[in-house]
């Protein structure tokens, strides 16, 4: 009897820690979906309650594929492949849970397809896919303090707020042979940079576009539930960035391997999402505008 209920609870812990195929989540009636922890306008808390634009994605998701919705929070790690292995085809360093889906995945080929050093696939336990939306590199700008100058030249003699660590940074303190070097200002995070533009302390602000509209319309409060227009006074372009050597990507998902069915049947909700408008309608709750991935473009 005592190894009988052993098993059972070891049962119940692997289901609940393993990533499930499309069989298994039917029948179980529940699909765990891993987002980033505290990455507004995205997947964030508000109220206490999961909202951002990955949420409704994937409540939406849940619904159609008609079971209930459980999320994985995660933190991002160094790079993609660590958040991979984490959410999708490891799981947890502590816990060992693992996602079935995983959202916000930059849809990338060349990285799909990587070989390493030996000549094997880098990263052929998780399949990427469904790309729902592009995200770029943006200066959101003080015409007051830029003088409306379109070029970086400007950024010689007025400081720019840039996240520590990010290719905006890194781009932005090596153009112009380095001549923007010294008027870079580093933050944290993008929301804390607006902060700075919002008090006068700089004149543009370098980050994910959708980042930097939320930012501005909320002023960064993630209670917030209107969502304030631009002031003339700022703009947001991707004005003097052209020579970024990433300047846009698409962003999808990611299951692990074994469940590319899993994955056809998500695509098969996202898509029609994509083509009648109802994900623009998402990007559009949360003030940001939507651009569609290349991946859904045509001529």
């Amino acid at each position: 009897m005592v190894v009988r209920v052993v098993l059972l609870i070891c049962s119940l812990i692997a289901t609940s820690v393993m990533a499930k195929s499309y069989e298994d989540i039917l029948e179980q009636g529940q699909i765990t979906i891993a987002v980033y922890n505290n990455f507004p306008p995205y997947s964030y808390l508000k109220d206490g309650e999961p909202a951002g634009v990955d949420i409704e994605v994937g409540k939406r998701i849940a619904a159609g594929l008609g079971v209930d919705l459980e999320w994985m929070w995660i933190n991002a790690d160094e790079n993609l492949e660590d958040d991979l292995r984490n959410a999708i085809w490891k799981g947890h360093i502590i816990t060992r849970q693992k996602a079935d889906l995983m959202l916000r995945v930059p849809y990338d080929r060349k990285f799909a397809y990587a070989i390493d050093g030996y000549g094997l696939p880098k990263n052929d336990l998780v399949v990427m896919f469904g790309p729902y939306q592009q995200e770029s590199w943006a200066l959101l700008r003080d015409h007051e303090k830029t003088n409306d100058i379109r070029t970086l030249a400007i950024f010689q003699y007025e400081p720019v707020a840039v996240e520590l660590d990010s290719l905006p940074s890194f781009f932005l303190g090596a153009t112009i042979g380095g001549r923007l070097r010294d008027k870079l200002v580093h933050v944290d995070s993008v929301f804390d940079g607006i902060k700075l533009l919002q008090e006068g302390k700089v004149a543009a602000v370098a980050g994910m576009k959708g980042q930097l509209q939320w930012g501005m319309s909320t002023s960064g409060d993630v209670n917030k539930t209107e969502f304030a227009p631009l002031p003339e006074q700022y703009d947001i372009s991707a004005d003097g960035l052209a020579a970024m050597s990433i300047k846009s990507w698409d962003i999808g998902m990611a299951v692990k391997t074994d469940y590319r069915e899993l994955a056809y049947a998500i695509q098969a909700i996202t898509e029609p999402m994509i083509k009648n408008g109802e994900m623009e309608a998402l990007f559009l709750e949360y003030g940001l505008s939507y651009e569609i991935p290349d991946y859904h473009r045509t001529e």
